[in-house]
């Protein structure tokens, strides 16, 4: 069948300054912020890609999203995919202690978000799809250390104690391109996984907007790049075993906008493709919390938690939110997804994944072209692999709001992505 496609990309920089953002609050744009989408058709089934530069997107904002592009465009509420770049430099999206979510610019977002959606549909034209996948292992680096007391920590300050890195990363870059009956691309989809902490608590598109920027030169001003992140939930743009190597948000952009162009030198195109699209509901049960309880005293000295997060309350927060969930339910529901176009597969996970359960999935996934999105469709809190909890300590691992979900949760949501890929497949 023949592939159409249709790129858009929106302005969600806040309108009015200072506005709280996650962590601090801002008066200034270093950068804007974007909303970047995709829709694809193969003439019967249509997908779509949204992806917001902001840390993360909470389903209830996915569900307005999705219900009101489905209101608008024959678009299967379930065929839509909503993510976030991951990026830590944005407005107050979701609640933490002394600085309450911004209602009214997550209103202004979502309406921006639709807009785009809708945008992307409507721009559809006949062209041609490639997919190739690259290799780079030069600005993502794993930030959990074994210390020589067996205990971990995340983003040590000091080397001294360490023992080892405790994890792997997921080097995989992967380039969905369209190309358009005029012979230019149009729109990408790139996925990568690397945490996007550049900036923290200001305003900026971090690493995802500065390659995006130095795309621009390459393929116009009018091709979108949609940034998809993958399993980047232990995995940071800095390594701790070289303080002095330079990683800046302009630095990790570049990198990888030279990589996504050597791909696109030498990708092959076809105007011949299908889509497809599936999405299950996982329970996943939550994490027994006594530990948080008993231990709340003493997590920064025996756990090695980030002082700045402990100071600021965060534990004794996250103990009042897990004691409320877990009277009102013993689980949550994750909505995992695949979508298939032409031979690239994507599956989604609601959380901060790690590498290492990404890893899983492309090594036994029977599609050679398999990649990961995390951070999509909602917010489960950090996924780890199972084995990660082996040893104590660690900012991911220890009890608290953003790690709450029962240590199979990694296994559990990868299997299920398996078996849609299966689905798709068949």
């Amino acid at each position: 069948m023949t592939i159409r496609a249709g790129f858009s990309q929106v302005d969600i920089t806040p309108q009015e300054l200072p506005v709280r953002t996650y962590f601090a609050s801002a008066d200034q744009v270093h950068d804007p912020l974007s909303a970047c989408a995709a829709a694809f058709s193969d003439g019967g089934a249509t997908v779509a890609f949204l992806s917001f530069d902001v840390v993360i997107v909470e389903w209830e904002y996915v569900e307005r999203i999705r219900e009101g592009i489905a209101a608008r465009r024959d678009i299967p509420a379930q065929a839509i995919l909503v993510c976030a770049t991951h990026n830590h430099a944005c407005p107050a999206v979701v609640d933490r202690p002394g600085s309450s979510k911004d209602e009214a610019y997550l209103d202004f977002m979502v309406d921006r978000g639709i807009e785009a959606v809708v945008d992307a549909f409507d721009r559809m034209l006949p062209g041609e799809i490639g997919l190739a996948r690259g290799y780079e292992a030069r600005i993502a680096f794993n930030r959990r250390f074994v210390k020589l007391n067996g205990t971990v920590i995340s983003q040590p300050r000091s080397l001294g104690d360490l023992l080892c890195c405790e994890g792997l990363t997921d080097p995989g870059l992967g380039v969905l391109a369209f190309r358009d009956g005029a012979g230019s691309v149009s729109g990408l989809l790139v996925n990568y996984s690397c945490h996007a902490c550049h900036l923290m608590g200001q305003l900026s598109a971090g690493y995802p907007g500065a390659m995006r920027d130095a795309l621009r030169p390459r393929l116009g001003d009018k091709a979108v790049c949609v940034f998809l992140n993958g399993a980047c939930g232990n995995v940071i743009h800095h390594n701790y075993a070289d303080p002095e190597l330079n990683l800046s948000k302009e630095r990790c952009g570049s990198v990888l906008a030279d990589d996504v162009g050597h791909i696109l030198r030498g990708i092959r195109y076809d105007s011949e493709a299908t889509v497809a699209a599936t999405e299950r509901v996982i329970p996943i049960r939550y994490r027994d919390i006594s530990g948080l309880a008993h231990n709340l005293p003493s997590l920064r000295e025996e756990y090695n938690v980030f002082e700045s997060v402990y100071d600021r309350g965060w534990y004794e927060h996250s103990l009042e939110v897990l004691r409320d969930l877990h009277v009102k339910s013993d689980h949550e529901d994750a909505r995992v997804q695949v979508r298939r176009v032409g031979d690239a597969t994507f599956g989604t996970v609601p959380a901060e994944y790690f590498a290492e359960n990404a890893l899983r999935i492309k090594e036994l996934s029977p599609q050679r072209n398999t990649f990961v999105v995390s951070l999509a469709n909602g917010w489960l809190g950090y996924v780890p692999h199972p084995a990660a909890f082996e040893r104590r300590g660690g900012h991911e691992t220890t009890w608290a709001l953003w790690s709450k979900m029962e240590e199979a949760a990694g296994d559990i949501l990868g299997d299920a992505v398996l078996d849609l890929i299966d689905e798709v497949s068949g």
